[in-house]
């Protein structure tokens, strides 16, 4: 079991590599941390906050001694990056990333014939908002984050990775990289293509009086806000697993032309089956949440993860006669704000939780 560490270190503080940092401090799990970001004002933030100890004028000696450096920067960046802490760090170090894709780093990464163990890693949380300003330590409370160790890389290492994971909140598990890639290229890189594609189209629909652009909101908004993100990381993210993404899209424009073929023959019973299929598959999953084009009155928390916290939410809530329709834990939420999800049977009930809870210190997220 990890208890403290005596140094990690953390290359980039955006949005996840912020929240290490964060979650680090809050949980007293190292004695020094010591990060690099290009950002000078980041690092001087950093610093003043306390949640790092050391600021590294690059990728250099500072390094040295740590037991576990998380590498946070874009996709491509990385094997470079892997390559020149190669020649600094002790051979018992881990080195591990926090990319979205893994296949392309992992090969990358095995040509390098690393003299320390890598770990492949994908923390499933994160926001449409970027950067240090939007890090939080609750990010990783009760959020899946996929390993992918290589096949030489000793159970030691890896064990001490996961459990340092699960001292910051996280839930970690271990999937070979070829089946990450296919699955998050299907439930993360593709709706994001998706949202982006239905707001050009909108944008390029759209007349002179704005109408479209007017009425956006509700669930539109909802199922396009992912497309908010940085573009540069989603640029990186499509070319490095490019081959599942192209591959999902193509079953995803048979299931479209099928709907085309349905629609234009009023083929009514074919129409329902379509949406009872959906409907029926979608109803399985975890947080019972309705369809997004249908209204929803939502909010998520950031809680941390002990014991009777979502009793003391709901209690409170209770308190004030509301009725809650649904509340639980999310355990994969990229592009999600906060770990617990309540879900209102009405946007007055909705509107005076997120008040409630406000004032009662919890950073509180309409979804």
């Amino acid at each position: 079991m990890v208890n403290s560490l005596k140094k990690i270190g953390v290359i980039g503080l955006g949005i996840i590599g912020g929240s290490i940092v964060k979650a680090v401090k809050r949980k007293g799990l190292c004695q020094t941390v010591v990060a690099y970001d290009q950002d000078i004002n980041t690092l001087e933030l950093a610093l003043k906050e306390g949640t790092i100890h050391e600021a590294a004028s690059g990728i250099d000696n500072s390094f040295k001694d740590c037991e576990i450096i998380f590498v946070c920067i874009p996709v491509k960046q990385i094997p470079e990056i892997v390559k020149r802490l190669n020649g600094i760090i002790d051979n018992n170090c881990i080195l591990t990333d926090v990319g979205s894709t893994k296949a392309d780093i992992m090969k990358a990464v095995r040509s390098l014939n690393l003299s320390c163990p890598f770990i492949g890693g994908h923390p499933m949380a994160g926001s449409e908002a970027s950067g240090y300003k939007a890090s939080r330590h609750t990010l990783f409370e009760n959020a899946f984050y996929v390993l992918t160790p290589m096949d030489r890389t000793a159970e030691i290492y890896v064990n001490k990775l996961s459990e340092f994971l699960k001292l910051l909140g996280a839930l970690p598990i271990i999937v070979d990289p070829e089946n990450h890639d296919y699955a998050t290229a299907a439930i993360s890189h593709v709706p994001h293509v998706i949202a982006s594609a239905l707001v050009n189209t909108i944008k390029e629909l759209d007349g002179s009086d704005k109408l479209m652009h007017t009425l956006a909101a509700g669930g539109f908004r909802d199922i396009t806000r992912i497309a908010s993100s940085e573009p540069s990381i989603w640029e990186n993210i499509c070319l490095t697993n490019k081959d599942n993404i192209i591959k999902v899209l193509d079953e995803l424009g048979r299931n479209i032309n099928s709907f085309v073929e349905f629609l234009s023959h009023s083929e009514d019973k074919k129409l329902r089956q379509f949406f009872h299929s959906a409907k029926e598959y979608r109803d399985t999953f975890s947080d019972k949440r309705v369809g997004a084009l249908l209204k929803t009155y939502d909010i998520t928390v950031d809680v941390e993860d002990k014991p009777g916290v979502i009793a003391a939410v709901a209690g409170e809530l209770g308190k004030h006669q509301i009725n809650i329709k649904n509340i639980g834990i999310n355990n994969s939420r990229e592009m999600e704000g906060g770990a617990m999800a309540i879900s209102f049977y009405d946007r007055e009930s909705q509107e005076k939780s997120y008040r409630i809870l406000k004032q009662m210190g919890y950073s509180v997220y309409y979804r």
